[in-house]
């Protein structure tokens, strides 16, 4: 595979080129609040704080047989503030300058921050390749919200600004709910991503870190995330929503040279004589096929293509044969990543695929935005709902493969979140006596009200389990075959030799579901839910992170990923998320059966 040097020499991704490392700045103290008084009060009431936690997980953890082990004032050093890594790894206002001076400028874009976190993720990865292709550094939020606090809102306020997400967002969304399900947490971006690793490749900074480079007030960064040059006083470039790939642009990394007739080339002349048929061929298969997304994108799979080419009286005997007569015939081949039926919720790199597209619908971001000398480049509004991860296709298959790696390794949680999910799994083998055990994502809520969810607890379960009892039958033909079905460029293991799941083993679920009685239905139906397995001494791993249902969600979704079969809805983000990490662990891509 095509090492990293390789990706920085291709022709169509710029990278950065670092310079020497300076030394760190020191490390600042780390403070739970602006506000010195709440210090005071936090470590004075410690055997309070200790007693608040164990009336709130009482509360709305109660059931009828396992629970969340209670948190008391003994236990209560477990959720200590933890040095957080964002201020752990700061980098001085001279080493981000020089990172960005390695760029032609910045590249921000506005930022959806009222959405949850796993779609701030893809979109966050998405700015990443983009900002990568124009050869700029990235600007992220400083922050994103908590939308959920697993104990009382004022525990979670001890660790976190609380705000009242309305106001911070300017927006009414959540005005007609209680008050306390208006509140949210700013949690800095730190906590949910290694920036420290993410800058080992990848120009990028925080938006507070811009504000300090040009000697403006932190406090001007917007809560909702949109990019005003009035409040950041600079002239920006925008990149308009309607010019990124409206009806009849499918938009790529480069544009590639369009065919050119080689005579010295046998198969060259072929393929130039074989146009117009070609043509004819794949334009009917187009206008035969239903638009798959509200983008009327026009794209064919390449498998029923490359079926009906070598139907026809032509050489196509192997892909490169292929692609060479459709790109005489005017069509381009575009690489991407496999969806979800007809969806692209669940935004994973787990699937590499190849699509074709008329050549005359593809345009470059490269050839677009690539030359363009503004100091700051913004994408305006949304450009995530109905597109593939990355937010375009490839024409490059070196530059498919660098966003693949960037997802799955570069753009990673903090590592206490996956030591975490070392444990768990562990405590899992115990519940099945050593075999490899299943996990399913059970999302309510919401869900339900969209219809992407059965109303019917029972029924959804049914259903829950009616996937996960594929997994030994999955299994034994894994076993059987020495081929894994994995991403190649991925160093992890792929076959363990541990037995089998059974069908009648308990499984894991990870649910937003906090209703006792619905848990405890679960349990009933063989689940093993998160505050069934993790003890006090689990807690320490990640610390009072813990207490944030977000950061709870993302650390069962690295739970998930070590699971060796997962079930979950394509409908969600989610889904996505345990895909790309069951990638990185080298799960057979047969052993995960979204809906």
């Amino acid at each position: 595979m095509p090492s990293r040097d390789a990706d920085r020499d291709h022709l169509g991704l710029p990278t950065t080129t670092y310079l020497p490392r300076i030394p760190r700045s020191k490390r600042r103290q780390f403070r739970l609040t602006p506000s010195g008084r709440k210090i005071l009060l936090y470590l004075t009431g410690l055997i309070l704080l200790g007693l608040l936690l164990q009336q709130s997980f009482v509360r709305e953890w109660k059931s009828t047989t396992l629970s969340w082990s209670v948190l008391s004032s003994s236990t209560a050093e477990e959720c200590q503030p933890v040095t957080s890594p964002q201020d752990s790894d700061q980098w001085t206002l001279e080493r981000l300058q020089q990172m960005i001076n390695g760029t032609r400028g910045y590249y921000t874009r506005d930022y959806s921050l009222w959405l949850g976190w796993n779609n701030m993720r893809y979109i966050i990865e998405a700015g990443v390749l983009q900002a990568a292709l124009l050869n700029r550094t990235l600007i992220i939020p400083s922050f994103v919200y908590a939308r959920q606090c697993e104990v009382g809102l004022e525990v979670c306020a001890a660790f976190l600004e609380m705000v009242n997400r309305g106001d911070a967002m300017n927006w009414d969304e959540w005005r007609w709910l209680p008050m306390e399900k208006q509140m949210g947490w700013k949690i800095p971006i730190g906590l949910m991503i290694e920036m420290k690793h993410l800058r080992q490749t990848h120009a990028v900074i925080t938006m507070e870190e811009y504000l300090r480079l040009h000697s403006l007030p932190t406090d001007l960064e917007q809560g909702n995330g949109q990019w005003i040059d009035s409040a950041y006083r600079v002239e920006s470039r925008p990149i308009p929503n309607s010019w990124w790939d409206p009806p009849g642009v499918i938009r790529v990394d480069q544009q590639r040279p369009p065919f050119v007739l080689d005579e010295a080339d046998p198969m060259s002349v072929q393929a130039f004589q074989a146009r117009e048929d070609v043509k004819a061929i794949i334009e009917d298969m187009m206008e035969r096929q239903p638009q798959r997304n509200a983008l009327q994108h026009t794209v064919l799979d390449w498998e029923p293509v490359r079926h009906t080419l070598r139907s026809m009286d032509l050489d196509v005997s192997d892909d490169s044969n292929i692609e060479l007569f459709l790109r005489a015939a005017a069509f381009e081949v575009v690489h991407t990543y496999q969806g979800s039926l007809t969806s692209e919720f669940i935004k994973s790199v787990a699937m590499p695929i190849k699509q074709v597209a008329r050549m005359s619908d593809v345009h470059g971001a490269i050839d677009d935005f690539g030359s363009w000398n503004d100091t700051v480049v913004h994408m305006q509004g949304e450009v995530h709902d109905n597109r593939k991860p990355g937010f375009l296709r490839f024409t490059s298959v070196p530059n498919l493969e660098y966003f693949t790696r960037t997802v799955l390794n570069d753009i990673r949680s903090l590592p206490d979140l996956a030591a975490l999910a070392v444990r768990v799994d562990e405590r899992m083998r115990e519940r099945t006596g050593g075999r490899l055990w299943r996990a399913a994502h059970v999302r309510r809520g919401d869900f339900i009200r969209m219809g992407w969810s059965d109303a019917s607890l029972a029924r959804h379960m049914d259903l829950v389990k009616s996937k996960l009892s594929l997994a030994p039958e999955i299994w034994q033909e894994i076993r059987s075959r020495e081929a894994a079905d994995t991403l190649g460029e991925l160093d992890a293991h792929v076959n363990p030799e541990d037995d089998i799941p059974r069908i009648d083993d308990p499984f894991y679920i990870a649910t937003e579901e906090r209703n006792p009685q619905a848990l405890d239905y679960m349990r009933s139906q063989g689940g093993v839910l998160i505050m069934d397995l993790l003890k006090p001494e689990d807690r320490q791993i990640v610390g009072w992170p813990l207490l944030i249902s977000d950061i709870l969600a993302l650390a069962e979704q690295h739970i998930m990923g070590r699971s060796a079969y997962f079930y979950g809805n394509s409908m969600s983000s989610v889904t996505g998320g345990v895909l790309n990490l069951r990638a990185i662990n080298g799960w057979d891509s047969r052993t995960t059966a979204p809906e």
